[in-house]
């Protein structure tokens, strides 16, 4: 019988998705596209992990799964969100090829908000010229 010898091996990926944003810096870009999306819609976000939702809770947002806005962490939760009719945010461009309107990104340390505008429309919602102005638009 020949012993098995097992090594721990550090695997890292050469292409390494560079940190995304706290939820510290996603929620003022939240609180601008809830309010950009109506009264009533100000300050709601849907999100389904706990853990972030709590964080945007303490920064003064709401979780609320019936808000028109939604913040999805994988294309599962993308695909949930927009079955049901929501704006849907992600944080990775990856997240907007896979039906995201909107990606809050990080970029050279700073927060990047992306919109991708097939998807905007495609979801037939009309993005406020503030939000625009602030955006890098996807055509």
């Amino acid at each position: 019988m020949h012993p098995l010898f097992l090594v721990p091996v550090l695997v890292t990926s050469l292409t390494a998705a560079p940190p995304g944003l706290s939820p510290k810096e996603m929620s003022p870009f939240l609180r601008v596209i809830s309010a950009s999306l109506g009264a009533e819609a100000a300050g709601r976000v849907a999100c389904k992990d706990i853990d972030l939702a709590m964080d945007l809770k303490q920064d003064g947002l709401s979780p609320d799964a019936k808000a028109p806005l939604a913040f999805a962490v994988n294309a599962a939760q993308i695909a949930e969100f927009l079955g049901q009719g929501k704006l849907v945010v992600c944080a990775t461009e990856a997240g907007l090829k896979q039906g995201a309107a909107i990606a809050l990104l990080k970029e050279a340390g700073k927060p990047v908000l992306v919109v991708s505008l097939k998807n905007a429309n495609a979801a037939g919602i009309t993005l406020s010229d503030a939000l625009m102005k602030i955006a890098r638009v996807q055509k």
